[in-house]
């Protein structure tokens, strides 16, 4: 055999190889994205008074351990995207919280649930409110009236600027917050239905943003002690 044939033999040969690979990584990529997929549940349900049967409206859903939720309706109705075996944590001012594990078993994508909850008593200390006449007598107390020491020291020490910044580093998100970021997530990934999403491996961006997550200690384990 002439090298020219060799050479187009062997070329055929490579661009072969390369199809094969090619298919087996588009096989791959879809098989792991069905997978992903089959375990997502679509939770719907209504939240609902043990007494009186009466909906509670505005009450948070969230899924527990990520930063997913959503607020049921006026009506008590609430719609969440969550995967199979999450645990689902409701949370309300006056009603006591609730745990739903979501069946790690299901056949089926959606689930469909009816929560009753029970009023929550708690009382407050009592607050007295005492007016002031005029702006200047609300003006001379704020500069000459004396406050205990302890009280004025510790109102310093929760208003100072390291506590204002760890605790909105770590107060978690409120359920507007959760609901806005959910829908975010849900917009991103509708960009990607059909395809494997682009892996930011060989992005120097997302290597920029992970270096600064690393100086910032984002991923130190000591972070919340």
């Amino acid at each position: 055999m002439s090298n020219q044939y060799k050479t187009v033999f062997l070329f055929r040969m490579n661009l072969t190889i390369s199809k094969v690979l090619l298919l087996l990584f588009f096989l791959c990529g879809s098989t792991a994205l069905f997978a992903q997929n089959d375990r997502l549940v679509q939770v719907t349900g209504v939240a609902k008074m043990k007494d009186t049967s009466d909906v509670i409206p505005y009450m948070g859903v969230f899924v527990k351990n990520k930063n997913v939720g959503t607020l049921t309706n006026e009506n008590g109705v609430f719609s969440l995207l969550c995967y199979k075996g999450d645990t689902l944590l409701f949370n309300r001012v006056g009603f006591r919280s609730k745990e739903l594990v979501v069946p790690a078993t299901l056949d089926q994508n959606f689930f469909t649930t009816v929560q009753y909850f029970v009023q929550d008593t708690f009382y407050l200390k009592e607050a007295i409110v005492r007016p002031y006449l005029n702006a200047a007598e609300f003006d001379y107390a704020m500069r000459y009236k004396q406050y205990d020491g302890d009280m004025y020291d510790a109102i310093k020490e929760n208003t100072s600027k390291e506590v204002v910044k760890m605790m909105m580093r770590n107060m978690p998100r409120s359920a507007g917050e959760n609901a806005a970021f959910l829908q975010g997530q849900q917009a991103t990934q509708a960009t990607y239905y059909g395809q494997q999403a682009p892996v930011g491996l060989f992005n120097p961006f997302k290597w920029a943003e992970f270096y600064k997550a690393i100086q910032r200690g984002d991923y130190r384990s000591d972070k919340k002690k």
